[in-house]
């Protein structure tokens, strides 16, 4: 367990969904999706605040079963639910929320919840390199690629496909590449406020496994999650 002064985790829960309506909300192995979010949250144990952000009335609702836990539930404004709204205008009204409220939070985390198998020890991982490095530069969760990323190309016409690495290599010759898993973003508001960016130029890495690293954005990928649990 690693803790650090003034951070707010930042759940973002918008109710739009196109390709799986309403996934926030759905129920994975008996409870709402974003739930496992919450949850790892709380378990993580770094005394932090936490707050959902969402513009979806029924969202809030279940947020609302964790306010004896300190959970905020906050309304975002109309103009940060459309399809346009970025993350970062979304987590700047959280800080600013946060600073209404008389706080000030000097680091944000970013916890998507799309990504349920992620576990607290991975926040806590995560924490642990943000503040080995003096809380300066912007940590985020990755994997190890499942295939070298020589061995992806692009379709031309004619189904010709160029950039293929077809020398033969084994895939464990290959040297070990990472990819973003979207579960965990660790930001300095003084980034955040002052760029306007949730990247820093120096971009750090929390590795988790393949197997907690599945982020939701169809039927296909909610239904391997629920093998998974």
């Amino acid at each position: 367990m690693i803790q650090l002064a003034d951070i707010l985790i930042v759940i973002p829960a918008r109710g739009g969904s196109k390709r799986l309506p309403r996934k926030n909300i759905l129920p994975l192995s008996g409870k709402p999706l974003i739930c496992w979010t919450i949850e790892a949250a709380l378990a993580a144990g770094t005394n932090s605040r936490v707050m959902v952000t969402s513009d979806d009335q029924e969202t809030l609702n279940i947020v609302k079963n964790y306010e004896s836990k300190g959970v905020i539930a906050h309304k975002r404004p109309d103009a940060l639910a459309t399809d346009t709204a970025t993350t970062v205008d979304t987590l700047i009204d959280a800080v600013n929320a946060e600073v209404d409220a008389g706080y000030t939070p000097r680091t944000v985390i970013l916890l998507q919840p799309t990504s349920p198998l992620r576990l607290a020890s991975d926040i806590n991982e995560a924490l642990i390199v943000y503040s080995e490095n003096k809380c300066q530069d912007t940590v985020v969760s990755v994997c190890e690629l499942e295939h070298p990323n020589a061995w992806v190309g692009v379709l031309e016409n004619g189904n010709v496909i160029r950039g293929l690495d077809v020398s033969g290599k084994r895939s464990q010759d290959y040297r070990k590449e990472y990819r973003l898993n979207g579960a965990i973003y660790i930001i300095p508001v003084g980034c955040l406020l002052s760029r306007k960016k949730i990247f820093t130029n120096t971009i750090r890495a929390s590795i988790m496994p393949i197997k907690r690293s599945i982020d939701i954005d169809e039927e296909f990928d909610f239904q391997l999650c629920e093998m998974s649990l």
